[in-house]
């Protein structure tokens, strides 16, 4: 999926595969960056011993656009 694709099919939240394919990182990488909180799109919340991801679309749409600082 391309930044394009996404901005026409407007899912209301990404994986983390999908959101490292487009920004050409590893899935580990952006792991790690949501949890220590690096960039504005999303979350990582650690519950019972497990990471749970939330990437919001629209914000992280923003933040490749430039639009959205970290």
């Amino acid at each position: 999926m391309t930044l394009e694709q996404l901005e026409q099919n407007k899912l209301p939240t990404l994986t983390i595969k999908e959101a490292a394919t487009i920004m050409g990182i590893t899935p580990r990488y952006l792991h790690m960056a949501l949890q220590q909180e690096r960039f504005p799109f999303g979350t990582a919340v650690k519950m019972e011993g497990r990471w749970s991801y939330y990437i919001n679309t629209e914000r992280f749409i923003r933040y490749m656009k430039g639009e959205l600082i970290a």
